[in-house]
């Protein structure tokens, strides 16, 4: 049994690590022009009878806005596709940054087993995802390799602050230590709450923005899933 204090210890550690590596949790995510329209809405809320109202809907609810990208990419190896990616400027970004916009088929394919949630806040429409990388090597960043975000309307049409619900960041687990496996940390931060954990072979930082309750944000890093049981589903249909 692992004392309070060890485990204190231990949630500092890991977000230390996980800090160091990703800095600001929403830096470059949706670092793209912005005008102030805003994409239509619905949503439900998911609750259970004797539980907290924690305003959360199915992710499949929301539009994955990348989803297109990942056609031209299908069927190759993991290190073709990972140049593919890159290199495709047209349709992604101008490769100004380390982010770059990517379907969830490609990140599934290159990250295998990574996950995500099932749950998205209340009115979360539309899923943007980028896989991160190294610029100096053309590989996958180890501290943040890919990005999501979950937004309410059209991405990056409005203010992120105003927009941007929730922000997933996954990395590389680089230490053997297992013993903070599935174990989730809950921080404050700016703007928010922050929640980190370790799963397999990546370190998950959620970001949930305030509004969100702990609850919620602690509902969504439950439910995640792995992310190639959600790439087969099919888009929404508006109604």
């Amino acid at each position: 049994m692992v004392t309070m204090s060890l485990r204190s210890l231990a949630a500092i550690l890991l977000f230390t690590l996980v800090a160091g590596a990703c800095g600001d949790v929403l830096q470059g995510v949706g670092d793209l022009s912005a005008g102030i329209v805003r994409g239509d809405q619905t949503s439900t809320t998911t609750t259970a009878p004797g539980q907290l109202d924690l305003r959360l809907s199915p992710i499949t609810q929301a539009l994955w806005i990348n989803d297109e990208l990942g056609a031209a990419t299908a069927g190759l190896t993991p290190d073709d596709l990972l140049l593919a990616v890159w290199y495709d400027n047209d349709r992604r970004d101008d490769r100004v940054n380390e982010f770059v916009q990517a379907s969830r088929r490609e990140i599934a394919d290159l990250l295998p087993g990574i996950e995500f949630p099932q749950l998205a806040p209340e009115g979360v429409s539309h899923v943007s995802s980028q896989l991160v990388y190294d610029v100096q090597t053309l590989s996958l960043g180890v501290g943040t390799s890919a990005a999501f975000g979950l937004w309410v309307g059209e991405p990056y049409t409005a203010a992120r602050s105003e927009a941007q619900l929730a922000v997933l960041r996954v990395g590389l687990k680089t230490f053997d230590d297992g013993s903070l496996d599935n174990d989730v940390f809950s921080f404050s931060v700016t703007d928010g709450r922050e929640l980190s954990w370790v799963d397999g072979r990546y370190v998950y930082q959620l970001f949930c923005r305030t509004g969100v309750s702990p609850e919620a944000c602690e509902a969504m890093a439950d439910s995640t899933i792995p992310l190639s049981l959600l790439v087969s589903l099919p888009a929404p249909t508006g109604g």
